[in-house]
């Protein structure tokens, strides 16, 4: 006789050891120090502040209308009751079930008998013992994927604000172009009158005046190119909110020529996995894949399951009580369970793989919308400067044209000059708003949200 059990208790320690829950370690990454460029200074603030820093309450009443009536926000929490409901059901079938049935029938002889009625009644208890983890890895696989929704639903809010703020600041732009067309139309009507006047009068040839012709046709046309163009960022604003084209909207000023830029904290990179809700969300996916490889490792080993049962038949005076125990050895079908196993390891080096790729896709995000941001507030600094210098050659331009000295052609250059420089910092204007929404999104949000 053995002396010593412990010889025969190792084969069963092994195989327990070999169904335990392998631990998640974040895979080697790459993170630089600081970011190569600096950001300007910004205080921690929660998502309505930072957005109140634009100092214009009709863009925050059309952010908190997106959040409620975005569709795509809709959708991201619908998916987040799924998830919900899915982790319930791994959660359930790791817990006993219980089950009943009734029946009962009528039947006679063939040989003319009377007929005889019975009826049977049974309730029954199922019970899988999760010897090895199989049941905890499926539970655990559906709560990563419910908390990956979550953060996706994060993430959905983060790009509501900025998609509804890209198109208010589109359509501000787009009112603010109409009025620079509007006022550059006037002055060119201004200068067709005076033009044909000297003309008639003998003061000039003809050719000044088709040229200044010339010009409030091209301004006219212009204008309904415009406003088409401002029809289609509202229709797509009112999509946007869950509404049909041409819906009414909230009013929207055109874009002021010196607009409102907040600070904003964009931290270190180190911190970026944890404010950006799509990382965390890939995490957690990466963490959830984990969980399905040790469920497919689980599916080779038997299964040992429990049940009870309590029935009550019309043809016996009481009721029965019975007790069972049932193991299965899935690990008979080896090799199915192993190309499972090795789809499940590749779908988890896969998920790796894209993680890392976000990750420092995110990176490159901040990296280019810093410098971005800095480089839009540095030409936008000398495009104010060329549209002074524009301005004054405008105006010299007329008072030599008055004087006789130059042609209207000459004018009309000077004008039209002008009126590309102050188009050309209204671009400004706008892709520094849109580069900041994008930075804010790339940050994941502001830092305290």
């Amino acid at each position: 006789m053995d002396k010593n059990p412990i010889w025969r208790l190792l084969p069963l320690l092994a195989l327990l050891a070999g169904c335990q829950a392998t631990p998640y370690q974040r895979q080697p990454l790459q993170t630089p120090a600081h970011w190569a460029q600096s950001a300007a200074a910004g205080q921690d603030m929660d998502r309505d502040a930072w957005w109140g820093g634009f100092a214009d309450p009709a863009l925050s009443q059309v952010l908190s209308q997106a959040r409620v009536r975005n569709p795509d926000l809709e959708i991201a929490l619908l998916k987040l009751r799924k998830a919900r409901i899915e982790a319930g059901l791994a959660d359930s079938d790791a817990r006993p079930t219980l089950s009943g049935s009734l029946s009962g029938d009528r039947s006679r002889t063939l040989d003319g008998g009377g007929w005889s009625n019975s009826h049977n009644a049974g309730l029954k208890v199922d019970y899988e013992v999760d010897l090895w983890g199989r049941l905890d890895a499926a539970q655990r696989s559906a709560g990563q994927a419910f908390v990956a929704s979550e953060y996706d639903r994060v993430s959905a809010g983060l790009l509501s604000d900025s998609t509804a703020a890209s198109l208010y600041w589109d359509i501000a732009a787009l009112k603010s172009r109409l009025a620079l067309s509007e006022a550059a139309l006037a002055d060119a009507v201004r200068m067709q009158a005076l033009a044909r006047s000297k003309w008639r009068a003998g003061a000039l040839a003809e050719q000044d005046a088709t040229q200044a012709d010339n010009a409030v046709l091209e301004l006219r046309a212009a204008l309904l190119s415009q406003r088409e163009q401002l029809r289609k960022k509202e229709n797509a604003l009112a999509l946007l909110l869950d509404a049909p084209p041409g819906a009414p909207l909230s009013e929207i000023a055109a874009l002021p020529a010196a607009p409102a830029m907040p600070g904003i904290a964009a931290g270190l990179p180190g911190e970026l996995l944890q404010r950006r809700p799509d990382l965390q969300a890939a995490e957690a996916r990466l963490r959830g894949k984990l969980a399905d490889a040790d469920q497919r490792r689980a599916d080779f080993f038997p299964r040992f399951s429990l049940n009870g049962g309590l029935s009550r038949s019309g043809a016996a005076p009481g009721g029965q009580l019975g007790l069972g125990a049932a193991l299965s050895l899935p690990f008979l079908n080896w090799r199915q369970l192993d190309l499972k196993l090795k789809s499940s390891e590749a779908d988890y080096e896969l998920a790796a793989v894209e993680f890392r790729k976000t990750l420092y896709g995110a990176y490159r995000e901040v990296e280019e919308g810093l410098a971005a941001r800095r480089r839009l507030a540095d030409s936008a600094s000398l495009q104010r400067d060329a549209l002074a210098l524009c301005a004054r050659n405008e105006a010299l331009a007329e008072s030599r044209y008055r004087a006789g000295e130059t042609d209207m052609q000459s004018w009309l250059e000077a004008a039209r000059g002008r009126r590309l420089a102050e188009e050309k910092l209204l671009e400004l204007n706008l892709d520094q708003l849109k580069t900041l929404a994008e930075l804010y999104k790339a940050l994941g949000g502001a830092p305290a949200a």
